[in-house]
């Protein structure tokens, strides 16, 4: 019991330790945005350093937490080095946080212009080794993904040989969708994704906007025909300026409709979709039979599955 026990005290000793680590950590960490926001890039250095020197155990249950809190102050430390003119050591916080990162990009209007700047200056520096690590994690995230696809499909079969003799049995249909419908206008691209909403919205909306243009062109054409030895000429003019813009702005509307349709039918293309369904295997049947023969009469029974 007594081992037991200290086990325990030993997890939870542990854990109250990552959390408190943690939770100094992001104290850390605002503190020190707070001071670059104020200008004071020294004491601001000395508290980000604190975060960076944190140990980030791959293992331990709050490494991932850990390393975002890095990410987030890693950027704000170079940016105070460079506030200081020492610019060899910013140079080299920016680029551990591009190998932490490969595709890290800045936050958009929370840093100067020359913060901005210098990060590209050393990603375009270190282009080669930069893209050799992007293609590595592209690589790693491909493997994971084929990793995660097979085990499913094991599983998928493991769960088909232990059913064959249940009663449930399961049915997979393969849908395959093609990128050209997804191209198509009035909702089509979205019937296909099955966004049955979404595509009775385009293809009411767009028909409408067809509608429209329609209508104002020819009444525009109306107007322009006008006879002015019979007409009123001003009332015709007036009326063909409003038809014409009216007919720009729907033919206009229109068109943004049909492209956003066809961005969001491509956004959400899936090019084949499985559907499992489970149903119950039909009972066995069991039937006699009673058959006539020369020397007498086969009395037995039949079973069907």
């Amino acid at each position: 019991m007594r081992p037991r026990v200290l086990a325990i005290v030993v997890l939870f000793v542990g854990w109250s330790y990552s959390v408190h680590a943690n939770a100094d950590t992001r104290s850390d960490l605002e503190v020190g945005r707070n001071l670059f926001g104020g200008g004071q890039y020294e004491r601001a250095v000395e508290v980000l350093a604190r975060v960076l020197a944190e140990p980030s155990d791959p293992k331990a249950p709050d490494s991932a937490r850990r390393r975002e809190l890095q990410q987030s102050a890693r950027p704000l430390y170079a940016a105070s080095l460079l506030a200081l003119g020492r610019g060899g050591e910013a140079d080299a916080a920016i680029l551990s946080q591009f190998r932490a990162d490969p595709f890290y990009e800045l936050p958009v209007g929370q840093f100067p212009e020359p913060v901005v700047q210098r990060f590209a200056t050393v990603a375009r520096a270190n282009a080669a080794e930069l893209d050799a690590l992007r293609q590595q994690v592209l690589r790693e995230r491909q493997e994971l993904v084929d990793r995660e696809q097979r085990e499913r499909e094991l599983e998928l079969e493991r769960q088909r040989k232990s059913t064959s003799t249940a009663r449930i049995v399961e049915e997979t249909t393969l849908t395959r969708r093609s990128r050209l419908v997804a191209f198509a206008p009035f909702g089509v691209g979205q019937f296909q994704n099955g966004s049955v909403g979404l595509g009775a919205f385009f293809a009411a909306a767009e028909l409408a906007g067809v509608a429209a243009s329609v209508a104002t062109h020819l009444a525009a054409q109306h107007y322009a025909a006008a006879n002015c030895a019979v007409d009123d000429c001003d009332a015709a003019r007036t009326g063909f300026e409003i038809a014409r813009t009216t007919n720009w702005v729907s033919v206009g509307l229109t068109s943004a409709l049909v492209i956003a349709g066809i961005v969001e039918a491509n956004v959400a293309f899936v090019p084949e979709e499985r559907v499992t369904r489970r149903r119950e295997k039909p009972a066995a049947s069991i039937r006699p039979i009673v058959m006539p023969l020369d020397s007498g009469v086969l009395v037995g029974a039949g079973a069907s599955f």
